[in-house]
């Protein structure tokens, strides 16, 4: 356990003296994943997460984890685009703060297990008003759900063909 621990010790005073720090900003609607999403990034259960539709996160959290080959993935988890709250913009902007490293990419996290509402469609534009055009440059799509796709024998492309709006249909998706 010691040698474990000293290894990693080791792989965190590395990234740090190196500065190699990589952040990762997750939006979406509540209960698609966001939170499920970071932890698989994180390798650990860093966000508070359940599969039920009750948003979990209400503010902004900052999680963190040193890869092994030693750079610093940092997650901010935003509360739920659409939770019908006033603040969830203002929470979003506070986002920036967390980030001081910069953002190096924003995922927008979408649910195979519900169709698309407009309010989703929605989710790029409140991107692009609140952060700027260039953000799609940084966007990585991701849709949670896979295994349901597999469930029911269809591939990502047949789901992006039929229930997927114009505006998220990629060549690179995630699915989780």
């Amino acid at each position: 356990m010691y040698v474990m621990q000293h290894q990693f010790d080791m792989i965190e005073q590395k990234a740090l003296l190196n500065n190699e720090k990589k952040t990762l900003v997750l939006v979406g609607r509540t209960g698609n994943g966001k939170s499920a999403t970071g932890n698989s990034i994180l390798g650990r259960n860093a966000f508070k997460s359940n599969k039920y539709s009750s948003s979990m996160s209400r503010i902004c959290e900052l999680q963190q984890s040193v890869t092994k080959d030693g750079p610093i993935i940092k997650v901010i988890n935003t509360p739920g685009l659409f939770d019908g709250s006033d603040s969830v913009e203002k929470e979003i902007i506070k986002c920036l703060d967390l980030a001081k490293d910069g953002i190096h990419a924003v995922l927008v996290i979408f649910s195979v297990r519900t169709r698309f509402s407009e309010e989703e469609q929605a989710t790029l534009r409140v991107l692009q008003t609140l952060f700027g055009h260039k953000i799609i440059d940084y966007m990585i799509i991701v849709f949670t759900g896979g295994d349901e796709l597999e469930y029911n024998k269809v591939t990502l492309d047949d789901y992006l063909g039929q229930e997927c709006p114009q505006a998220l249909k990629v060549s690179y998706c995630i699915i989780m």
